[in-house]
C-alpha cells in the first residue's frame, strides 16, 4: 500500500483518519481506529470490502485504486 500517498489525499480533501473510519463504518464495514492503523502500517492487509469502502468514500477511479492498494507485480 502507498500510505504516505494515501493519507496525502485524505489530508488534501480535508478528512483524516477518523473520518474515514467513521465512513467505513457507515457503510457496514467495521473497523477500529487502531487496527485502520495497523494496516496503515503494514502489519496486516486491508481486505477487498474494505478496499472497496475506501475507495467509495474517497471516491478513487480504479487507476487510482490500483496505484495506492496494490504494488506493481515484478516478473
Amino acid at each position: 500500500m502507498q500510505t504516505n500517498l494515501f493519507l496525502g489525499q485524505l489530508k488534501a480533501k480535508g478528512k483524516n483518519v477518523g473520518w474515514i473510519v467513521s465512513e467505513m463504518n457507515k457503510s457496514g464495514v467495521k473497523i477500529s481506529y487502531s487496527t485502520f492503523y495497523k494496516k496503515l502500517k503494514g502489519s496486516s492487509e486491508f481486505n477487498a470490502p474494505e478496499i472497496k469502502s475506501i475507495v467509495k468514500a474517497m471516491d478513487y477511479s480504479k487507476d487510482e485504486m490500483y496505484n495506492i492498494f496494490f504494488e506493481e507485480l515484478v516478473s
